[in-house]
């Protein structure tokens, strides 16, 4: 199946905690939707071949690279010889389209790849999920597994955490076109799916931040969290209900037929770029994931603020809810298939 996808890349406003507002370059699902940051969570299935088409409205070239993928690299060199971009960019007002089959599941993530240092994080990355064939098919081994049958991987309620930082300062330099020095990078706030807290656990919107950190979950559900640190430092993530059972690590599963190599922890650190998948069943309550790098839980050094999620665990039904009730923390961005 051919999954299309339209990508544009123009720039907006957040509101940073304390109501100070920052310039951010977002992704946007349609011409007319606001930027935002992170860009939409890209879903496809194993089998589909990926066709992504960004259109560049900003005023400097633009690229996305997609690790993980299967996607020939296409540096782009100057007359020099040096390095611009990572792969084929669109030019301002201009589009770029990216083709890759979506051969393996996992938990990825999308970027620029044209000057990183600068458009990564003014925002241009998002959370790409590559679903097992027949993920929601109730007759299929590889129902609500995030990497098929025997892995390990099974689930009933998801959610992406993806993690960031945003330096203010970078911020404004980058948006006057001036300059800007990556040694001076100092990052003021630290983020989960584009919020710090409090904000980030609550409820979706519509804003240029609409993700939320909130993971609502029945008791005796199991959680799947797909984590990804998209920022440039690595992060240490603890959870105040542990341990949580690693199945994956950069898109691979830890477990198959021939070895389980699973694992417990309480924390897990990722450093920057890598993502893991874990899996676990919370008992009710209210359950924090924090960055155990407690100078990462202030919003501009004032706390409580910073990198937090939240997995709320309300009573069960009285009898197990049917698959149907399952839910989905993130809002996941869904596309038309073309046979």
């Amino acid at each position: 199946m051919l999954v299309s996808i339209e990508l544009w890349a123009r720039p907006g406003i957040v509101s940073l905690p304390g109501g100070f507002p920052a310039v951010i370059w977002g992704l946007a699902a349609s011409p007319t939707a606001a930027p935002q940051v992170p860009g939409p969570v890209l879903e496809a299935t194993v089998g589909d071949m990926v066709e992504i088409t960004l259109h560049n409205m900003l005023n400097e070239p633009v690229s996305l690279t997609f690790p993980g993928q299967e996607i020939a690299p296409e540096p782009v060199l100057d007359a020099g010889g040096r390095l611009v971009s990572l792969t084929r960019f669109a030019a301002p007002g201009r589009s770029v389209v990216y083709s890759f089959p979506a051969y393996r599941p996992g938990t990825f993530r999308y970027e620029s790849g044209t000057s990183p240092e600068r458009q990564v994080q003014m925002g241009l990355y998002g959370a790409l999920i590559v679903r097992p064939a027949c993920w929601d098919d109730p007759a299929s081994p590889n129902y609500y597994t995030a990497y098929g049958a025997d892995t390990g991987s099974g689930y009933d309620v998801e959610a992406v955490i993806l993690l960031s930082e945003f330096d203010r300062a970078a911020h404004e330099v980058i948006a006057t076109g001036a300059v800007y020095n990556p040694l001076n990078y100092a990052p003021q706030y630290w983020l989960v799916n584009g919020r710090s807290f409090p904000d980030c656990v609550a409820p979706p919107d519509t804003s240029t931040q609409p993700l939320t950190s909130r993971v609502p979950v029945l008791a005796g559900q199991r959680v799947l969290l797909r984590l990804i640190n998209a920022g440039f430092l690595a992060h240490t993530l603890a959870f105040q209900e542990g341990p949580a059972r690693v199945v994956a690590e950069d898109g691979r599963p830890r477990r198959s037929p021939l070895l389980d190599a699973t694992y417990d922890k309480n924390a897990i650190t990722l450093g920057a770029g890598q993502s893991a998948d874990l899996v676990f069943t919370p008992p009710e309550g209210e359950h924090y994931l924090y960055d155990r790098d407690l100078l990462h839980l202030v919003n501009n050094d004032d706390y409580p603020g910073g990198m937090m999620a939240l997995v709320d665990v309300r009573p069960a039904f009285p009898v197990t809810p049917p698959k149907s009730l399952r839910l989905t923390v993130q809002p996941i961005f869904h596309f038309s298939g073309n046979n």
